[in-house]
């Protein structure tokens, strides 16, 4: 079994971040790899929503608003650590097509080996 590395990108604008983290929770209901997940998508889901609403209010510049956004940020992206870190303990070679679907950057490490120089012989 072949080790897969899954990565994120969890900065940028809080619109994208949103669009983002809602179309990796539809796409996790679907996914038969996260049938046994840390926790049920529709929690993550219920994140993803408190962080929109969050969001929704930041944008009068409300400062107590802004902070319930920054907040729920912090909890959304918390998740979905757990959710990539569940996933890549589980995830082989096949399942990489299903992961990029689901909205996710999968694949395989390229490792490099370090050479040593041999000292030249007198």
């Amino acid at each position: 079994m072949s080790y897969i590395k899954i990565a994120v990108e969890i900065k940028g604008r809080d619109s994208e971040y949103l669009s983002y983290l809602s179309r990796t929770a539809r796409s996790l209901a679907c996914l038969a790899l996260y049938k046994n997940g840390p926790f049920p998508v529709e929690n993550y889901q219920q994140a993803i929503d408190v962080y929109h609403a969050a969001y929704e209010g930041g944008k009068t510049g409300n400062r107590a608003e802004i902070l319930k956004r920054n907040s729920a940020r912090k909890v959304a992206t918390e998740m979905l650590r757990k959710i990539v870190s569940f996933l890549q303990s589980v995830a082989t070679e096949e399942d990489i097509p299903s992961l990029v679907q689901a909205g996710f950057n999968a694949y395989v490490p390229k490792f490099r080996r370090k050479t040593v120089v041999a000292p030249a012989a007198s």
